[in-house]
């Protein structure tokens, strides 16, 4: 595959800035630290904070810590020559970050795909539990707290909601496998819920949840083995894979409503409430397939296969939707403004796959 249209992201961060950047003119000076920031989802940041201070003139400085567990793509690697990112290589589970001073902290360090948190399923419990309970315990001096505390959490908290509860709103409280394949993410997730619940509760920090739910879009690494990269990959080979008959059904989010999602809890959100992100257009796994065949207009083959892995489908959920009401509800004013197949073209002209 060719070198990516970074040109695609960009326009991305652009018209995030452009909405939110009257939110951080408020103030002279802002500080913004993410962990897991150098991964898919949160390294829009990066991008979004460039076009804030280069283009806004905004004097905001963004701090990324992360282990690099999966290394740092090329895309990633321009942003270490900006004055104002500093990049802090660290692996929180193991050890601590230490007192920082900042207006903004997102904790997004984490294992995400099913693929490897099985494979690494006590770091993944480490990652998501420890590294959460030293990251809090270090804003508990007053002097010491920023503004807002966002933690990802998850859509997997849900488990696989029976029909009643689809579309799923917060208030649902899941039906989980704790001791299945992927309960190392899952519980983990939902104990870091339950955590940051309890910091609210006891010591007041400002911490707002996000349960994101299947975001794509450019900058996904192809080698991720969730959905998006594995079809992505398929047509550049003409032949796409499911290890399943494709009918659950998932609501894939485009990366920039997710973090125009993430900033409007961030700005607008209450403390100690969790919020969905997503987008609630259902659509099967075989169907977002074809989708993304006809709009690559290529002959790829969809094939579908029972995968060696007898736990490959276990927990699955089978069907995967966001109930939007409570963040819509938001100052803010947040919707979905990338529709499915807007999204999956923006994808694919990422990935050269289509001009």
């Amino acid at each position: 595959m060719n070198k990516f249209n970074e040109n695609i992201i960009f326009t991305d961060a652009s018209l995030i800035a452009k909405e939110f950047y009257k939110k951080f003119k408020k103030k002279k000076n802002y500080k913004l630290v993410i962990t897991g920031g150098a991964g898919f989802l949160l390294s829009y940041f990066l991008y979004v904070t460039e076009v804030l201070v280069e283009k806004y003139k905004l004097k905001i400085s963004l701090v990324v810590v992360d282990s690099f567990f999966f290394g740092i793509s090329n895309r990633i690697k321009r942003f270490k020559k900006k004055k104002y990112i500093n990049f802090i290589e660290k692996d929180l589970s193991k050890e601590n970050l230490g007192k920082i001073k900042c207006d903004f902290f997102i904790h997004g360090a984490s294992i995400a795909s099913p693929t490897f948190y099985r494979k690494h399923p006590i770091d993944t419990i480490k990652v998501n539990v420890l590294s959460l309970i030293k990251i809090l315990d270090n804003f508990l001096g007053k002097q010491n707290r920023p503004n807002s505390i966002i933690f990802m959490s998850s859509s997997e908290v849900y488990g696989n909601p029976p029909k009643s509860f689809i579309p799923t709103p917060e208030t649902y409280v899941g039906n989980v496998s704790f001791t299945g394949p992927r309960a190392c993410y899952d519980e983990s997730k939902r104990i870091g819920e339950t955590i940051c619940k309890n910091y609210f509760e006891k010591y007041k920090l400002p911490i707002k949840i996000i349960r994101p739910f299947n975001v794509y879009g450019p900058g996904q690494n192809l080698k991720d083995k969730r959905i998006a990269p594995d079809i992505l990959k398929g047509i550049s080979n003409r032949k796409i894979v499911l290890f399943s008959d494709g009918s659950p059904k998932r609501s894939f989010c485009y990366i920039s409503d997710q973090i125009r999602g993430i900033l409007n809890v961030m700005f607008n959100g209450k403390n100690g409430e969790a919020y969905n992100v997503g987008n609630d257009e259902m659509i099967s796994i075989k169907n977002v397939a074809k989708k993304f065949i006809k709009l690559s207009k290529t002959k790829t083959k969809l094939i579908f296969k029972l995968s060696k892995d007898k736990d490959y489908t276990t927990d699955n959920p089978q069907k995967r939707c966001p109930d939007l009401t409570k963040i819509k509800k938001l100052k803010g004013k947040w919707k979905i403004r990338m529709k499915t197949n807007n999204g999956i073209l923006r994808t694919l002209k990422y990935y050269k796959l289509i001009n």
